[in-house]
């Protein structure tokens, strides 16, 4: 094949009517002053125009001389211009600078040849716009061609950015400092090397960077806030202004901490709708498969940022199915790409650290959602988990390396680490929805290990806001209090567990009050914790529940309650579940720790086969669960509505 210009090499960009002066034209041709068609013939696959061709001359391409315009800081585009077009060389020195300085280009047709645009684009910018093709067998024969094309095509909109980052420095540091303090653990996207770069060339990133830590901490300096970010964000994304497919991915990412309103009605602004686009954009690109040893398109790509990126949203997910009862995305058997380890973190020690949370909470998360997929499809709800779910939640806790285990089985805790702490948030409400065992009635029966875990929940949260700062907790937070408050408010009518729990209820309640100042999710929790303990004081104590007259006579519930450890499972110990769990951790766990030595545990526990109990309940507390109907705590197979 020649070295001279191809149907094959060359992509064309236009979006204006076809212009009466010719884009290219020969040296010879020009010089004459004659009309060259050199153009023309080029695409159908000539390498010279006919007065060339015809004279037997080597056709040389003519180099326009005409000056290119551009604005600056971001102004859109005017009119589009009808000049000529410079040589490649021009256009991609242009661009080079563009980045830097947010210049934006006025152009429309653009010629680029494939070498070209590999010299013009940085190696990591190169890697980022690479999306590791995949194609059937059938279409491989066409895969130079569709690479070559999502290419130009990157290059092309990297030419047409309209925004402009206007971070101060001061702020972009502060917001900077902030994410790697807080959220880094559950989304390690972004690098301290290249953080500064990227913000500077995307307006995407630094809009979704200053959107999430200022919602976690917001500056006592003026900023825009989160809600002006977010819609600035939003924008420049759906408006496709953001030619770079992984930086667009990082910054969706971000969007997570910006929640503005409740999963109660649809909209396109929940983390469930953000996470289904970044899986759909990632499996576009193919970041759900590991390329092989021999893809001579490995050494591009940054295999690290990949995984980080792809298994953030697969925990996302995991956990979005079940605390709000959906279905799963992602098919792990579609799935080759590698699970994260801690050589795809950097070596310091914070990072280290982080990275260890963010690839046991994706092994947590992987397990969650094997049991929300078992839970939705089971059509027994009674029936008890498999063992080997349960197994595999006892094999995770125990499997822990000393920093990131929890330490709660003192009064006090003295080593406090947020991230550790939140990593059982997730465990612990796992354990309660597995333990709210659906009975004869409608409401469903909180067993030992559920109460048991809501304490535990009960305890972390209070560490937290004994610290005084509880905004970098995450909108999921509000799932883990909504789910704790109903296993507690069941402890809290078991008379010999009722004080503790009243007291753990108190510190949800206070969380769940916290949580308002950041997420809409949690005015739905509010507002249920307020009616429900509303009616428990205006009621008679479970515990002292007469049945009426007619129903069976007179019945004191007491009198009514069994040993549910039968009915529970008397080969599976539970206590496995709690390693980090002594009497000293709270009174509750004194109550149960200690019936468990002795065999009392389930001593006081309503029956969960006693429907008269479950009419009872329902006749006296038939509008308590009304606030949490339409809400999903992760047990959709329960149902609050009254019979």
């Amino acid at each position: 094949m020649t070295e001279n210009v191809t149907t094959e090499n060359w992509l064309h960009y236009s979006n204006q009517p076809k212009r009466k002066r010719a884009d290219l034209v020969c040296t010879a041709c020009h010089a004459k002053k004659i009309k060259c068609d050199l153009q023309g013939r080029i695409y159908d696959g000539k390498d010279a125009c006919s007065h060339c061709s015809s004279s037997g001359r080597d056709c040389q391409i003519r180099q326009s001389r005409r000056e290119k315009k551009r604005t600056v800081n971001g102004d859109r585009p005017g009119p589009r211009s009808n000049e000529g077009q410079d040589d490649i060389a021009t256009g991609v020195d242009a661009l080079l600078a563009a980045n830097a300085t947010f210049q934006v280009f006025t152009e429309s047709d653009i010629l680029v040849r494939p070498a070209d645009l590999v010299d013009a684009l940085s190696s990591e910018h190169v890697t980022s716009c690479n999306t590791l093709n995949y194609y059937p067998e059938s279409n491989k024969i066409y895969a130079p061609e569709n690479q070559f094309d999502a290419d130009n095509q990157a290059f092309v909109a990297q030419l047409e950015h309209r925004y402009s980052s206007e971070l101060r420095p001061d702020l972009e540091q502060i917001f900077t400092e902030t994410y790697f303090a807080y959220s880094y653990p559950w989304c390690p996207v972004l690098d301290r090397d290249t953080l500064s770069a990227d913000v500077a060339r995307s307006p995407l990133l630094a809009n979704a960077l200053a959107l999430a830590s200022s919602h976690i901490q917001p500056p006592l300096l003026p900023h825009d806030g989160p809600e002006a970010y977010y819609r600035r964000a939003r924008t420049i994304f759906y408006d496709d202004e953001e030619a770079d497919e992984m930086t667009a991915l990082k910054a969706l990412c971000l969007f997570y901490w910006w929640a503005p309103q409740s999963p109660s009605r649809v909209h396109r602004h929940s983390s469930w709708w953000w996470t289904s686009v970044i899986i759909r954009h990632a499996q576009q690109m193919n970041l759900h498969r590991e390329p092989s040893l021999n893809d001579p398109n490995r050494a591009r790509v940054n295999l690290s940022l990949r995984r980080r990126i792809w298994w953030t949203a697969f925990a996302r997910e995991r956990l979005t199915a079940l605390c709000q009862s959906k279905p799963a995305i992602i098919d792990p058997d579609d799935c080759s790409i590698q699970q994260p380890t801690l050589a795809d973190f950097p070596n310091d020690a914070q990072s280290q650290h982080q990275g260890e949370i963010f690839i046991y909470w994706v092994r947590l998360s992987a397990i969650i959602g094997r049991i929300a997929k078992v839970l939705l499809k089971s059509s027994d709800k009674s029936a008890p988990l498999p063992n080997e779910l349960r197994e595999e939640l006892v094999t995770w806790v125990h499997s822990l390396p000393p920093k990131l285990c929890l330490h709660i089985d003192t009064p006090r805790t003295e080593s406090f680490d947020r991230d550790v702490h939140q990593l059982h948030l997730f465990y612990l409400t796992t354990i309660i929805i597995l333990h709210l065992k659906r009975s004869g009635g409608q409401l469903p029966q909180a067993l030992p290990p559920a109460i048991l875990a809501a304490s535990c929940t009960a305890r972390i949260l209070r560490d937290i806001l004994a610290r005084g700062n509880s905004r970098f907790l995450m909108a999921i937070t509000c799932w883990h209090a909504g789910t704790a408050f109903i296993a507690l408010l069941q402890a809290y009518r078991i008379q010999h567990l009722s004080k503790s729990a009243n007291e753990d209820l108190d510190i949800i309640a206070i969380a769940a009050k916290e949580l308002q100042k950041m997420w809409a999710s949690a005015n739905v929790i509010v507002q249920g914790f307020d009616r429900l303990r509303r009616a428990d004081s205006t009621s008679n104590r479970l515990g002292a529940i007469t049945v009426n007259s007619s129903l069976n006579g007179a019945t004191n519930y007491s009198s009514t309650t069994t040993d549910i450890g039968a009915n529970y499972d008397d080969d599976f110990d539970w206590m496995r579940f709690f390693p980090f769990v002594s009497k000293s951790t709270n009174g509750i766990a004194e109550s149960l720790v200690t019936g468990r030595e002795q065999g009392t545990a389930t001593r006081g526990f309503p029956s969960p086969n006693n429907d008269l109990f479950h009419d009872t309940l329902l006749a006296q507390y038939q509008d308590l669960f009304d606030p949490f109907t339409d809400y999903a705590l992760g047990f959709p197979e329960f149902t609050f509505h009254p019979s």
